[in-house]
């Protein structure tokens, strides 16, 4: 998986480098921290599962291009709905995990390490939510990037061919480096605020563009490589 993704970024450099430079530039100017990320996390692993699936090539001519090799238009709408829908599952998911550590009183918002307590207990609910929902039915995305069937049937039938090994694949693929980030990130963040200066500040965001743009290029290559698996048997 992480070969097939290196040679990807080798050969569609272009996008990639383009995909960075905008979110870096727009959330220096807009200061909208993690919308334009996912926005662009979600184009990142369509042109991915476009570049597995059906060999295309996005070069320097035409890094973002909408039309296919074969003339089919990119489905970025299509896409992009089902990537929210799923997103919108998961921070449910999540959020229904925190209700009940509520419910059950093992949180206790007094504490003084309630900071630390809610981000401990925020990784331990969201990657087994994540990985298991994409596991299950995340194909539905690898299946819209090239027109295919995007029915939740018949992605859950692919998710439980392939379940465990595309399980094993989302966490030693983007769970490991999001996580590896977050701790790198979490370290850096406390030398960089609006007093630095902003040759500081776009170094950091573009550090922070790439352990995400970096990530959901492994979770596509693993959604592509299930979906694969599963229709060729």
């Amino acid at each position: 998986m992480y070969g097939r993704a290196l040679s990807l970024f080798k050969t569609n450099i272009a996008l990639y480098t383009i995909v960075i430079v905008v979110v870096v530039m727009f959330e220096l100017m807009m200061q909208a921290v993690g919308i334009v990320t996912l926005v662009f996390a979600g184009l990142t692993m369509l042109y991915t599962h476009r570049m597995i699936q059906l060999d295309e090539v996005y070069g320097w001519a035409d890094p973002l291009s909408t039309t296919g090799k074969d003339g089919s238009k990119v489905p970025i709408i299509g896409y992009s709905l089902r990537f929210l829908a799923l997103f919108i599952i998961l921070t449910l998911m999540i959020t229904a995990g925190f209700i009940t550590l509520d419910r059950f009183g093992v949180l206790d918002p007094n504490a003084e390490t309630v900071d630390l307590a809610f981000a401990i207990w925020g990784v331990l609910i969201a990657v087994p939510a994540f990985c298991g929902l994409m596991a299950v039915v995340g194909t539905v995305l690898p299946a819209c990037a090239e027109r295919g069937d995007t029915s939740l049937i018949s992605a859950a039938g692919r998710g439980f061919k392939t379940f465990w090994k595309t399980l094993v694949n989302l966490v030693i693929g983007p769970v490991a480096l999001a996580i590896t980030g977050m701790i790198v990130l979490g370290y850096t963040g406390w030398h960089v605020d609006e007093t630095s200066g902003w040759i500081l500040r776009a170094a950091y965001q573009i550090f922070v563009s790439i352990l995400t743009i970096v990530p959901a290029t492994l979770a596509a290559t693993a959604l592509s490589i299930a979906y694969l698996d599963a229709e060729s048997r």
